[in-house]
């Protein structure tokens, strides 16, 4: 395929996935033929599509630098002339000066003017009247006059601070074009423009333009004030080109407050890749690893050294989302594909070369709804949450999932992440708080008082209180937390006499216990419940709850038997937590992409990551076909008589 052909394809991709709705997708296709093809002749309709999603999306700040090139590079596209009725309204986005500008208003008294005097105090108030308006070129434009003016050395140096300040920090794209053209690159602030320049390019990846802006501001200011940071960009760009294939990137926390985590994720990747602790093999692919130490600042400056120093062609980690947002602007800024397993939102739509193969918090309650309310049968719910971000993330999720279906939400309480008696709540859930507000109850006391004397009549009361029924008017009970707080929330369940047996016989024994028939409740939670800790706090408490993973070390597929018998004898120990896995296979991934594609050049393994389709792993099928966030199979769990199983697909053979 040629560069034009190739071009096309993805621009169609893009104008396919728009005109379906699908504008995540038609953003990053758009996105991909402005970074990789900007000199094919659809770069400047994929830059024009792309810059009014941008807008439409987001507005001036996620737009500007997209409608600024479009202006400045295509300036007679038929998109030029809405990008320059957007920029305009922008906060510094007009670059037209006419009659109806602070600029053009000012320009004929300013010509008019008999003395330097005069002239500088008119060019002082176009300046403000300029910025008032949002014009930043013209204010720019207006104290350069001033400065020229200027006879006294002091106040001409306050003034260019004031117009470097302006350069540095708000003055646009085309702005910055502009006043290159009319200052040329003898008289202040040509130094800082070229940067500028250099700069703008280099950040919406016009690498080409950026490292010839860049050279020419080393070959005319060699020692100039930002030479460091000109070097600095240059060598990004040329370490963009330098590569060398076997070498791959890890980024794990080696230490830290999440350093056990990292260790294990290592293990892992080392096992898929056939590597000894010293990362050495018969593949033929070195691992370079590194260490964020738990920190987001450090995470990025990893990524910059793996790629500058290192070379490495790809990189695989970080975990968490506090790195992995960090490292992938970093990974995206400087074209290095980055795989990562973080359940930060919207993480893949970074960039062309950020991947996320990992279990969201989004899909896992998709995959939980689905099955509790397709499989089932499930229709009413109610949640039982803690107040901390991952448990009122979840509820949300939970709750739009099911109205999303049609189904109903019952009740909804609350409870904070120190609290260890959950009474009060489960009470609320089912009634039995108010009890003056129930009728039935109100009935029984009035049927009390036909007893003979006050002794009876106080025994039956207390019985009436005891024997109330629960008013449970939902069918699952969704509780997003972690073991320690689901054995202290299912043993008030329990006490609340909320049934989650569903066994014939143990029912029959439950009814007669309580002399009524009773509703069972399924319970349903979320990765945080597939931990033996459950099963052990909690007994029967939590039989037959439904809940979701990436990975199940229990599973009777081939696969994953094999990895946990290979893991288990390589490092003693049983391989339980869902990174273990998604680092296993994403170093599977990429090992058989390196040793079979043998890919060149980091935009050849980004490509080769977009082809993955239907990889069976540990952790499920995995594809990459349709987006850099990878299409995951999900592990629906269950617990029958005291131990975690996994329930299979409705369209699974028989065992």
């Amino acid at each position: 395929m040629t560069y034009e052909e190739g071009a096309e394809q993805v621009y169609r991709d893009a104008k396919t996935a728009q005109n379906a709705g699908d504008i995540v997708t038609a953003k990053t296709r758009f996105q991909e033929v402005v970074d990789l093809f900007p000199e094919s002749e659809r770069a400047p309709n994929a830059l024009s599509e792309l810059s009014s999603i941008l807008f439409d999306d987001g507005g001036c700040p996620a737009a500007r630098v997209y409608l600024e090139r479009l202006v400045g590079d295509y300036g007679d596209h038929p998109g030029a002339n809405l990008a320059r009725e957007r920029l305009a309204g922008c906060d510094g986005g007009s670059t037209v000066v006419d009659e109806g500008t602070p600029s053009g208003t000012f320009k004929s008294e300013f010509d008019r003017a008999a003395s330097a005097a005069e002239k500088k105090e008119v060019a002082s108030r176009a300046a403000d009247a300029s910025m008032a308006a949002g014009d930043i070129t013209g204010a720019v434009r207006w104290l350069l006059a001033v400065y020229d003016l200027e006879s006294d050395p002091a106040q001409q140096d306050a003034v260019g601070r004031e117009i470097a300040e302006l350069i540095d920090g708000r003055l646009p794209f085309a702005g910055v074009r502009q006043l290159l053209e009319q200052r040329g690159r003898k008289q202040f602030p040509a130094e800082l423009l070229v940067y500028k320049l250099g700069r703008i390019q280099y950040h919406v990846q016009d690498l080409a333009n950026a490292a010839e802006t860049l050279g020419k501001y080393l070959a005319e200011w060699p020692n100039g004030r930002f030479a460091d940071g000109a070097r600095e960009l240059v060598s990004l760009i040329e370490a963009r080109r330098k590569v060398t294939p076997n070498h791959l990137g890890v980024l794990l926390p080696l230490s830290g407050r999440h350093a056990s985590y990292g260790r294990l994720a290592l293990q892992s990747i080392q096992l898929a890749l056939g590597l000894d602790e010293n990362n050495r093999g018969r593949s033929g692919i070195e691992l370079v690893v590194r260490d964020t130490k738990s920190d987001r600042a450090t995470a990025a400056m990893m990524v910059k050294e793996l790629v500058v120093k290192e070379g490495v062609i790809g990189i695989l980690g970080p975990i968490f989302t506090y790195e992995a947002e960090s490292a992938a602007y970093k990974a995206q800024e400087l074209g290095v594909p980055l795989l990562t397993i973080s359940i930060a939102d919207n993480l893949a739509e970074i960039g062309p070369y950020v991947f996320r193969n990992g279990l969201t918090n989004r899909r896992q309650i998709e995959a939980l709804v689905e099955h509790a309310m397709e499989i089932q049968g499930l229709k009413t719910f109610a949640i039982l949450y803690p107040r901390h971000p991952y448990g009122e993330e979840l509820l949300h999720l939970f709750w739009d999932e099911v109205e999303r279906r049609k189904g109903e939400i019952r009740g909804v309480e609350s409870y904070g992440t120190d609290d260890t008696t959950f009474t009060s709540q489960v009470k609320r859930l089912v009634a039995r708080d108010q009890l003056s507000l129930r009728y039935d109850y109100k009935k029984a006391l009035r049927d009390c008082d036909d007893q003979p004397d006050s002794y009876r009549r106080a025994r039956c009361k207390e019985r009436a209180k005891k024997d109330l029924a629960p008013i449970v008017d939902f069918d699952g009970l969704f509780i997003p937390d972690y073991p320690k707080s689901i054995s202290m929330i299912t043993a008030a369940l329990a006490f609340e006499d909320i049934i989650v047996e569903k066994d014939a016989r143990r029912l029959r024994i439950i009814e007669k216990t309580l002399g009524r028939k009773v509703k069972p409740v399924t319970l349903l939670g979320a990765s945080s419940w597939n931990s033996e800790a459950v099963t052990e706090r909690s007994g029967r408490n939590v039989e037959n709850a439904i809940f979701t993973d990436a990975f199940f070390a229990d599973a009777e597929d081939k696969i994953t038997q094999e990895f946990v018998l290979s893991y288990t004898k390589a490092f003693r120990r049983t391989p339980r937590l869902y990174p273990q896995a998604l680092f296993f296979d994403n170093a599977k991934i990429l090992g058989k992409i390196l040793t079979e594609q043998r890919p060149k050049s980091r935009e050849d393994l980004r490509t080769a990551l977009r082809r993955v389709h239907d990889y069976q792993g540990v952790t499920g099928k995995t594809s990459f076909v349709k987006s850099n966030d990878a299409e995951k199979s999900v592990r629906v769990l269950s617990i029958k008589n005291g131990k975690i199983v996994e329930v299979p697909p409705p369209d699974a053979p028989p065992q």
